[in-house]
């Protein structure tokens, strides 16, 4: 019996690499060898989450006269992380992926950061959200709940050829809610169109782990399709780092008397973590970030609360609201309490010339769904309000979001920005006042814009889009839309610049390749 069909006949194997129907890129960089590979460096390290079309023995990373050992982190062997410490800083190193002496492809090219003290002048970074969502999604009616891979890969293509130094994913990597499938209520018509779309998966049984049993190759066909076809080995010379969301659970934030999804059971916390695990790199350790946050590894390893510096320019503080989420009304939170105030001290410490808050859950819209900052409800007007209110919403959150906002408008020196995805859609504003805080110094938001949404936009369910909470005064400089996009940001010392791009379907696919941007503006420290 050969290697190939023992691994199929346990049940392990990808649903993704045994069928041919499922999407799968076979980059010619690496002959198909390399299924994906997903790298994040900073100043003095590099980690590299790579999955290989077969299981392998021992593969390792070569960066100069230096080679660094695989960690399997399947069953199988065909997911292994590669992390390689004591680099120089600002140094572009050639990697090389190799088997006992053999490439499984060329080397190539990737850069670290700058050391945290260092004078920078400028860097660009990439950002976007919401990249997931099966391939071949489309309805009975023709509505694609998501765009195809091949259009999503052709967004990234004419997002990379701006040479970005830094790309960030804000969650929602993934699109497979397990609660929607315990309590489907849909007519026949519905039921056909998701068994369609999401029914090559199987199921999971949260009887059994996720790694050693089925569970571990109905997760990889999912993800295979959904992360590694996707990102293939395009961003293999531009750290990438993907933040997780309500999605990345295998969940829809949703509080009813039927079902309260977050904060996440142990099954779906534990595939939040797998999917982490072995697709994409966790954050890596920051002097100014303690190694024993919530989610972290004793290593400073951390899962769900990031920071990323380039420099003395800029500094990134990005936070997971659904991992450590409290039910606990007046006292709930979206943050964990000490990540909060890691958070706070980490927005008052003004050492670099430039900070940017990227959560999960957007500052400064609202679409009425259950787990955002916001109490505010779809009304019978069709408008958003409390007089009906929001069912199993807890007020702690908007009271952490209160904190939260009035730290980050505090800052005397730098512009106050919170960069976030979530509501698929692109946009930009400025909030002048939070409840009963009037900002003298407003909080530039800004939602960076969907990569993976189809053409059925999320307000033809929701019953609306992404609109300014009651309790709120927003400046809209450019009112967010549903249309597909990302967004670039051109960081100097005494400046931000962004560049917000939008496309839709209707446009036909060539107008991607010379996309431009629909708004553009530069912010300066005061």
């Amino acid at each position: 019996m050969s290697r190939r069909k023992f691994i199929r006949d346990s049940g392990l194997l990808s649903a993704s690499l045994m069928l041919p129907s499922l999407a799968r890129s076979e980059d010619n960089w690496s002959g198909g060898q390399i299924q994906h590979l997903v790298p994040l460096s900073n100043h003095d390290r590099i980690m590299l989450k790579v999955s290989f079309a077969e299981p392998q023995q021992r593969p390792s990373l070569r960066i100069g006269q230096r080679s660094f050992g695989g960690i399997k982190t399947d069953t199988l062997g065909r997911f292994w992380t590669f992390h390689a410490e004591g680099l120089e800083s600002m140094q572009e190193y050639e990697l090389t992926l190799e088997q006992q002496g053999n490439q499984y492809a060329n080397s190539w090219s990737l850069s670290t950061a700058p050391v945290p003290e260092a004078n920078v002048e400028s860097m660009r970074i990439l950002v976007f959200t919401c990249a997931g969502g099966p391939d071949n999604a489309q309805t009975d009616t023709g509505i694609w709940r998501y765009l195809p891979v091949s259009t999503r890969q052709r967004m990234f293509q004419r997002a990379l050829s701006f040479a970005p130094d830094l790309a960030v994913g804000i969650g929602d990597q993934v699109y497979w809610d397990q609660n929607v499938a315990r309590r489907w209520r849909g007519g026949e018509r519905g039921q056909a169109n998701r068994q369609s779309i999401w029914g090559k998966y199987g199921s999971f049984d949260e009887d059994l782990p996720v790694f050693g049993s089925l569970n571990e190759s109905t997760l990889t066909g999912c993800l295979d399709e959904q992360i590694a076809s996707l990102y293939s080995t395009t961003f293999r010379s531009v750290p990438l780092i993907l933040t997780q969301d309500d999605h990345d659970y295998f969940e829809n934030d949703e509080g009813t008397d039927d079902i309260v999804t977050f904060p996440p059971r142990n099954f779906t916390a534990r595939l939040g973590r797998a999917s982490q695990l072995l697709y994409f790199p966790e954050f890596l350790p920051e002097i100014n970030r303690p190694a024993h946050l919530a989610g972290s590894s004793p290593s400073g390893i951390s899962g769900s609360y990031g920071s990323y510096r380039w420099g003395s320019l800029l500094e990134l503080l990005m936070y997971d609201c659904r991992r450590f989420i409290t039910l606990a009304g007046p006292t709930a939170v979206l943050i964990e309490g000490q990540a909060e105030r890691w958070i706070a001290s980490r927005t008052a410490d003004e050492i670099t010339r430039h900070l940017i808050h990227i959560p999960s859950t957007p500052f400064g819209w609202s679409a009425g769904k259950w787990g955002e900052w916001y109490p505010d409800y779809l009304q019978a007007s069709g408008q958003l309000g409390l007089e009906v209110p929001k069912p199993y919403w807890q007020p702690g959150w908007f009271a952490q979001h209160q904190r939260i906002l009035s730290s980050i408008s505090s800052q005397e020196d730098r512009i106050p920005i919170v960069l976030s995805g979530d509501l698929h859609a692109i946009g930009s504003g400025l909030i002048t006042r939070s409840g009963e805080l009037n900002f003298d110094n407003p909080v530039q938001t800004i939602l960076a814009g969907p990569i993976g949404t189809g053409t059925g936009w999320p307000s033809s369910a929701r019953g609306i889009g992404a609109t300014v909470p009651v309790d709120l005064e927003v400046e809209e400089r450019a009112s967010p839309i549903e249309n597909n996009g990302f967004s670039i940001f051109d960081i100097d010392t005494d400046s931000i610049e962004v560049r917000q791009f939008a496309w839709l379907p209707e446009q036909g696919l060539d107008a991607i390749d010379n996309l431009q941007p629909f708004s553009t503006f530069r912010l300066s420290r005061s």
